[in-house]
């Protein structure tokens, strides 16, 4: 090739005036004159310049350029392919064609790999062959020097090489991007190991030059990936590199043309778009936080970086570090006593804490030590060792609700790779798809944690359920024992009154576990409600000592209280206290064996009052005392337990209590060493201190003792579907004087009381048809004198807060829950039609006289 474009004319219909430059290299003077003889019989004008050897040939080339070299295959000591060598190592040059004598196809491919255009035989050679070789040669020429014209006006990379595959032109465009200098020499230019491993990355060389050398063997098209370092910010980037072969009019191959086209967008897309959904897949697969974060530190190593973490910050909480992984697994114990020894400053302004503080990413390009430093602080192990030490890192935050709740941390090593703008946005994708994952971890922990809580609750619900079984049939085997022996026959008269007492007891029993689970039902709906007056607790702390006093003295436990003579009252609900003192009390004598005692104390503090009940009994393990407050939980809750009980009643004091404004503790050296609990509670204010009688609409079970003819004349009408409840009402009040009359239901009870027009009516509010409030309604719609302001008393199983509101508003004035005694219905009776009243008393004496 000439360093001068070659003219544009067509050789087929040459210009007389134009002549070609020919190099005639040949010893053979009778050759020489033939050639040019054919060249004037061939009507091509060409001025011809010989040289008889390859070193005089060489001198005539460095002197000037032509348009083609014809050269004898056989010169002294030297051939054609030692010649075509030489001059591929000295640079750019002219077409060439062979002359030979002799030689076979071999030797023609041999020729044709070199660098030859054509090539004839001497013995053949004639006017019409040596003109069209020529013209061949020079449309060739042409053609290259036009391609190559073109090649350097594309923005595109584009190359050519020999038949045998080595380079031999690179575009302008190449040495601008790969800063490679233009080589002088084609021998240079093919040295295509040595450029390849100057501008290819490292990872492609083997690939790349693999296909390259199938490609020269068959002939094929050649099309490959590979990165090429791009000589300004020495980015690596994706090419699509790819040669075709070029075959003259035999059909031979003469040379490769190719090209390289940036296609790194659209391979990193593609990429991109293939990693994310592997991520989404990977990181989707699993519920487990655990698991979630082993997959994240696989998708981030060793593609993305060479060690990472996540850091995850609740509320404002510590930093967490949740997961650290790194291509050296030797190294991950390191990392984890690096944070754990020197976890991020909070008011850093770089790093971890920037990120979750202020929910904007960081990409430091070049992590010098000054950087590194403010926002690690003086870690020196991080520093120090350059398997840790970061180059270049990436920090993007989690966000969850609008809140960032985590950091991922990416590092590359230095000296290693550099982080990108485009590295930012593949991590920052990447952390979008694990928030979700993050997420939906979270929301199935709490749904595990949720269905523990469930299945816990359901456990304690079946435990319960068989405690409350246990619990209510322990007393009803004595009743159904004592009563079928009472009924048989079988039982002496001497024991006629223990077996009562018994029966008696454990009725009590039951109606105390049912109170019990009553308040806490209300306690568990919050509608627990207080009657809030002020209340002289020492009169409270008597009554609930009277209530015990039986079950201690039957024990063997003494009790004592030691009470100062004045010492204010409380603002509070009177029957809740004593229910609270009376629940410390049962408990104490519960747990006190036989010769102990239970001592109650009542002390005034500053602005409170201080109720102590102190036993001698077993006590409590220091680690259960935090626990002993809590519904349903007992130090021994096996089958083989001493005590029976639900573990109800220390978790009602505790809420009375709370609801009191005060507060309940529990104290114990321990195992044996007895229990104190101290309740205390605020007093009332100056203008709260007056004590006022309270009646409650409610009947309590103390009650005091009435003359058996405390009801003598008055008229009871008893509205109930039970007939045992009727039977057991009648009994009772006409013990007592009353003149009765029983209906079944609502219906029967309206038309009855038109007949009987009773003094009072005893309903039941649950029957069948027509319930109890009905029955009120519609007796309260009666005008007076059909009876419609008689006294009504609500007596029910409904025994909640909510069911004597009710039962007051529907018009009833009294509400007695079941089971009843039988003393305390005749005092609500009494009280209500004004029975036990002196005045009352005093014109039934008068009368009687």
């Amino acid at each position: 090739m000439s360093d001068a474009p070659a003219p544009s004319r067509p050789l087929d219909a040459p210009d007389p005036s134009d002549l070609l430059t020919l190099l005639l290299v040949d010893d053979d003077e009778v050759d020489r004159m033939t050639v040019r003889r054919l060249l004037h019989k061939g009507g091509i004008a060409a001025e011809v310049v010989e040289a008889t050897s390859g070193t005089e040939a060489f001198e005539h080339l460095k002197a000037r350029s032509f348009d083609v070299v014809l050269l004898d295959f056989l010169l002294p000591g030297e051939d054609g392919l030692q010649i075509l060598r030489e001059l591929g190592r000295r640079g750019p040059r002219s077409p060439i064609i062979v002359l030979t004598g002799q030689g076979n196809e071999q030797t023609a491919v041999d020729l044709m790999k070199a660098g030859a255009c054509d090539y004839l035989s001497k013995t053949k050679l004639t006017a019409e062959h040596l003109a069209q070789s020529l013209r061949q040669a020079m449309r060739l020429h042409l053609a290259e020097q036009q391609h190559r014209a073109l090649a350097e006006a594309l923005p595109q990379i584009v190359w050519t090489a020999g038949p045998d595959g080595r380079p031999d032109y690179f575009n302008q465009r190449w040495y601008e991007y790969t800063g490679l200098r233009p080589r002088r020499s084609r021998e240079e230019t093919s040295k295509e190991r040595h450029v390849a491993r100057e501008v290819l990355h490292l990872e492609d060389i083997p690939r790349c030059l693999g296909q390259w050398s199938e490609s020269r063997q068959s002939g094929a098209a050649f099309e490959c990936e590979g990165r090429i370092r791009r000589h300004a910010d020495g980015a690596y980037r994706w090419h699509l590199i790819q040669a075709l072969p070029l075959r003259n009019a035999h059909g031979r191959l003469i040379q490769w043309l190719g090209t390289c086209t940036d296609i790194d967008d659209q391979k990193r897309a593609a990429e991109t778009l293939s990693f994310m959904a592997e991520a989404s897949t990977m990181l989707t697969a699993s519920l487990e936080m655990s698991v979630t974060l082993e997959r994240l530190a696989a998708l981030i190593l060793p593609r993305l970086g060479d060690w990472c973490a996540v850091y995850l910050q609740e509320d404002e909480g510590p930093v967490r570090q949740a997961m650290v992984a790194h291509t050296d697994a030797s190294q991950v114990p390191i990392l984890r006593e690096l944070h754990r020894a020197s976890p991020p400053s909070a008011s850093a302004d770089r790093g971890i804490s920037r990120v979750l503080r202020t929910g904007e990413a960081e990409w430091v390009h070049d992590l010098t030590d000054a950087l590194l430093e403010e926002a690690q602080g003086p870690v020196e192990g991080l520093k120090s060792d350059a398997r840790l030490r970061p180059g270049s890192w990436i920090l993007v935050p989690l966000w969850a609700q609008r809140r960032v709740f985590g950091v991922v941390q990416v590092c590359a090593l230095r000296p290693g790779r550099r982080y990108t703008a485009h590295d930012l946005e593949l991590v920052q994708e990447l952390a979008r798809r694990a928030e979700i994952a993050f997420d939906n971890a979270r929301l199935f922990e709490m749904a595990k944690a949720e269905h523990l809580v469930a299945e816990q609750a359901n456990r304690a619900k079946d435990e319960f359920l068989a405690a409350v079984s246990h619990e209510l049939r322990t007393p009803l085997m004595a009743m159904l024992g004592w009563t079928r022996m009472l009924r048989s026959g079988q039982l002496a008269p001497e024991k006629h009154a223990r077996a009562l007492e018994a029966v008696e007891r454990n009725t009590q029993v039951q109606t105390q576990l049912i109170e019990d689970l009553l308040d806490v039902s209300r306690i568990i709906t919050g509608k627990l409600r207080l009657e809030v007056r002020a209340v002289n607790p020492g009169e409270y702390i008597d009554a609930a000592l009277d209530s015990v006093r039986h079950a201690a003295e039957a024990k063997g436990v003494t009790l004592q209280f030691d009470r100062p003579p004045d010492i204010g009252s409380l603002h509070g609900d009177a029957d809740r206290i004593q229910q609270m003192v009376w629940n410390l009390l049962s408990n104490a004598i519960k747990f006190t064996p036989r010769g102990g005692q239970v001592t109650v104390r009542l002390r005034r503090m500053e602005g409170t009052v201080r109720i102590d009940v102190e036993d001698t009994g077993q006590g409590i393990p220091q680690a259960y005392l935090s626990q002993i407050f809590e519904r349903f939980w007992q130090v021994d809750g096996s089958s083989t337990r001493k005590h029976g009980g639900l573990g109800l009643g220390l978790a009602i004091v505790r809420h009375l209590t709370d609801l009191h404004g005060g507060a309940v503790e529990a104290f114990s050296e321990g195992e044996g060493q007895g229990t104190r609990f101290t309740l205390t509670l605020p007093l009332a204010k100056a203008e709260e201190g007056k004590l006022e009688p309270h009646l409650p609409a409610t009947a309590r079970l103390d009650v005091p003792p009435l003359p058996m003819t405390v009801l003598q004349g008055l008229h009871v009408l008893v509205v109930d579907d039970e007939p045992d409840a009727r039977e057991l009402l009648s009994v009772v009040l006409e013990g007592r004087g009353a003149v009765v009359v029983t209906a079944a239901s609502a219906r029967e009870g309206l038309e009855k009381l038109r007949l009987f027009r009773p003094h009072a009516l005893l309903s039941d509010i649950g029957m069948p048809g027509e319930d109890g409030y009905s029955l009120i309604r519609r007796l309260r719609s009666l005008p007076v004198d059909q009876g419609g302001q008689t006294p009504a008393i609500a007596l029910t199983a409904f025994a909640r807060m909510e069911d004597r509101t009710r039962a007051l508003l529907a018009g009833f004035q009294m509400h007695v829950p079941k089971p009843i005694d039988p003393a305390e219905l005749v005092s609500v009776l009494a009280t209500l039609t004004g029975r036990n009243t002196p005045r009352f008393e005093e014109r039934r004496r008068g009368s009687s006289a």
